[in-house]
């Protein structure tokens, strides 16, 4: 028999980013693929355990001989006290034991620490960030010493579910998910029929076509990047590298999440890269347009285009997995407020095909099945507004996209810029409230007819009266939108004061069973119901509380 039980199973509160360990379905680490997966410091999945422990010559596991009192700790909470230690501190406390040694090498504390410390000036060491950091801290640190000692260190006998999982995410790739392609393919569009069939209906649609004569397919490719602008600096999620580095890192990593090259200013920063694709589109709009360049296994979450916008996203070398769900339906996995301005997901990617793809296959209703297609060189992703989205490149992959409003989704836009102005992305801060008032000037500006008797106007050229009917139409949508949009805020504040004057009337218990609050914490923000471990059973919190907060409202109510 075993002289020491499996570690204790999982349990942590979701953050907006949270690793989540499902255990309602089949677990994916049981399956024959995943027995030749060899993790890089020995871990092995926790249904091991119970394989080994059936060998008569198995010494038990490690883990509470090398932890000691430790090992009473969770590996959760052992990671989030490891991720609150300095470098120095991690690899004294590296020393002290074998399994510390190797819990204290988890290559996503280093990848943290890295960027938190030298922001983008690092440059790709082997495949870990632990040689990049030890590198960057120390240009005399021999980094082939960790590869000479890798092998020899392995843990033996150590399981975890938590700490493996990462890293089969990564190395289990994308194969198992990309058998599906329902999302329409079309070649030989016109734009009437792009318009009718797709973008007013808005249906997502891979155009087969749409970028193959573009002068970038032949152009564009890492070795073209180097070659032009290798000491360009772009932006990879919340760092600035050069793309000699990005490439390096690119070519070299074993992330479970990848950096992920998302610039909007590619235009600026790479001297003549959009002469074939972009006409100028004036200097205030919100940001719109980006380059995109990862490695395997990088991508977008699950996420909504920004202010209500449709996008088309092209790819020049590479594929993308693309995985669709309607604005109605919430992908599994993600959980949002009632207004979506808060959105929680898995920590990446593949941790969410691995645990929730399996349960969108065959839903109770079918038209909740989501749209699923693969994207490849030449083609071109049309993203109609408010449709659920991920991405996942299937290999290096490079690619275009642009944000754009047109007058299939012009009112939903302007719905979005004035009744959710917090919420408003792509510029300053001090823009995000008088964005919708910027944008309509700029609109009825652009507009302008001959009986507009602004000095603007003037100067302008004669209009043929084709396009002053179409200005005057254009003018008209935006007055009657306008309109629709004023009755939906007036009708909102006159709902949000009814409320208000309820709930002077009703105790605090009342209140909570209608999911209201009192008028005091009402200027807070709406009523959350906190699980509480007190024999209260509930306490109640108001608007999107922290932890400590709701933790502290508890022991007051204790």
């Amino acid at each position: 028999m075993p002289t020491h039980a499996p570690p204790a199973p999982s349990s942590q509160r979701l953050t907006k980013k949270q690793r989540i360990i499902v255990r309602h379905e089949k677990s994916k680490m049981t399956t024959k693929h995943v027995m030749g997966l060899q993790h890089p410091l020995g871990i092995n999945p926790l249904g091991n355990y119970y394989m080994d422990a059936s060998r008569p010559d198995f010494p038990g596991a490690c883990r509470g001989p090398s932890l000691g009192q430790l090992s009473r700790l969770t590996d959760e909470l052992i990671m989030d006290i490891l991720h609150l230690l300095s470098p120095c501190e991690l690899l004294t406390l590296g020393a002290t034991s074998r399994v510390l040694y190797g819990l204290t090498h988890l290559d996503d504390m280093w990848k943290t620490l890295t960027i938190e410390r030298f922001k983008g000036d690092w440059t790709w060491q082997g495949d870990t960030w632990r040689a990049t950091f030890l590198k960057r801290s120390d240009p005399q640190y021999n980094t082939d010493i960790i590869l000479e000692n890798r092998e020899a260190l392995k843990l033996k006998y150590f399981y975890s579910d938590v700490l493996f999982q990462s890293f089969y995410c990564a190395a289990i790739g994308m194969d198992p998910y990309v058998s599906v392609e329902n999302i329409d393919k079309r070649s030989g569009l016109t734009l009437d029929e792009f318009v009718q069939e797709y973008e007013k209906p808005g249906k997502p649609v891979i155009i087969t076509d749409g970028a193959k004569h573009w002068p970038a397919m032949q152009k564009w490719s890492t070795e073209y990047f180097l070659k032009t602008w290798p000491e360009a600096v772009l932006r990879a999620e919340s760092v600035d590298v050069t793309i000699t580095n990005y490439f390096k890192y690119a070519e070299g990593t074993k992330d479970e999440s990848p950096l992920y090259l998302f610039d909007k200013n590619f235009g600026e920063r790479c001297e003549g890269i959009l002469e074939d694709f972009f006409g100028m589109m004036g200097s205030q709009r919100p940001d719109y347009r980006w380059l995109i360049v990862g490695p395997a296994r990088s991508g977008s979450t699950f996420h909504k285009d920004p202010n209500a916008t449709s996008a088309w996203n092209a790819v020049i070398t590479g594929s993308k997995k693309w995985i669709m769900f309607p604005p109605h339906i919430l992908p599994p996995g993600v959980f949002t407020n009632d207004d979506e301005s808060e959105v929680t997901s898995p920590v990446s990617l593949m941790e969410w095909f691995s645990n929730f793809y399996a349960s969108t296959q065959f839903p109770d209703d079918p038209a909740e099945r989501p749209l699923e297609g693969i994207c490849r060189e030449g083609e071109i992703m049309f993203v109609p507004r408010g449709w659920w989205h991920a991405v996942v490149n299937l290999d290096d992959c490079i690619a275009v996209t642009q944000n754009y409003v047109g007058s299939q989704n012009l009112r939903e836009t302007m719905e979005f810029l004035y009744l959710k102005r917090d919420q408003v992305s792509g510029v300053v801060d001090e823009r995000r409230e008088g964005l919708y008032e910027e944008f309509k000037d700029a609109f009825f500006k652009s507009n302008w007819t001959p009986e507009d008797e602004s000095e603007s106007s003037k100067d302008e050229a004669v209009l043929t009266e084709a396009e002053i009917l179409k200005r005057k139409q254009l003018k008209a949508t935006w007055v009657e939108n306008e309109r629709i949009i004023e009755q939906i805020a007036k009708k909102r504040t006159e709902q949000g004061s009814c409320c208000e004057a309820v709930s002077e009337k009703l105790s605090f218990w009342e209140q909570a069973k209608l999911g209201t609050s009192d008028k005091k914490d009402a200027e807070n923000g709406t009523a959350d119901v906190v699980e509480s471990s007190g024999s209260g059973g509930f306490s109640f919190s108001f608007g999107f509380a922290s932890d400590d907060e709701v933790e502290a409202e508890n022991e007051e109510e204790q």
